[in-house]
């Protein structure tokens, strides 16, 4: 198991290395995948600029459809990860690392090109990123959060629930919703 990933919630102001080592993490996956996938995305937190976040990178890898993932699932497999299931949220497969590697602390999920939850991921990242000040309030939320439970992971992600809704509903509201996946990368991964 990842060692990175057990101890303490901390939140940390955002750290522009988080980008840099995405794209690390990234060029490893896409090598190790090459035309299974057809993008590899930073999601999360630790993907916009100015967002206090744990120091955990949030990847979603995107397969063209459902009868790529085995293929996906026994190469991650063959490399070193565990499969999870979706633990509780359709359209997201969890993968673990049952290995250590140079990279910092990653949560790694696949999800097809129509995941609802891919989509959401997208859709909160590019609202956050033209929202400073939904960033700050947030910003200030986790790390309020982490600070009450050092040792508590779920009372953490608890306390953000009213907040995100509030701002999957403004996202919806106010358009940002993405309806068709597009590969964010400059340099694209795989096939179209």
């Amino acid at each position: 198991m990842d060692s990175k990933l057990r101890g303490h919630v901390i939140c940390l102001d955002y750290d522009p290395r988080w980008k840099s080592e995405f794209k690390r993490v990234q060029t490893y996956l896409s090598s190790l995948l090459q035309d299974q996938i057809i993008g590899v995305e930073h999601v999360g937190s630790t993907s916009v600029a100015g967002c206090a976040a744990k120091p955990i990178l949030d990847i979603d890898l995107v397969i063209d459809s459902e009868s790529d993932f085995h293929a996906v699932k026994k190469t991650l497999e063959q490399a070193g990860y565990i499969h999870r299931g979706d633990q509780g949220i359709e359209g997201r497969e969890v993968f673990k690392r049952l290995f250590e590697d140079e990279f910092m602390a990653y949560h790694l999920y696949v999800c097809t090109k129509v995941s609802k939850e891919l989509l959401r991921h997208l859709s909160l990242k590019m609202y956050l990123a033209d929202h400073p000040e939904v960033v700050i309030a947030y910003s200030n939320l986790k790390k309020e959060l982490a600070r009450s439970y050092p040792y508590s992971i779920q009372d953490y992600i608890d306390g953000k629930d009213a907040f995100i809704k509030k701002m999957l509903a403004d996202l919806d509201e106010q358009g940002y919703l993405i309806q068709n996946y597009r590969n964010s990368s400059v340099n694209r991964v795989g096939k179209d």
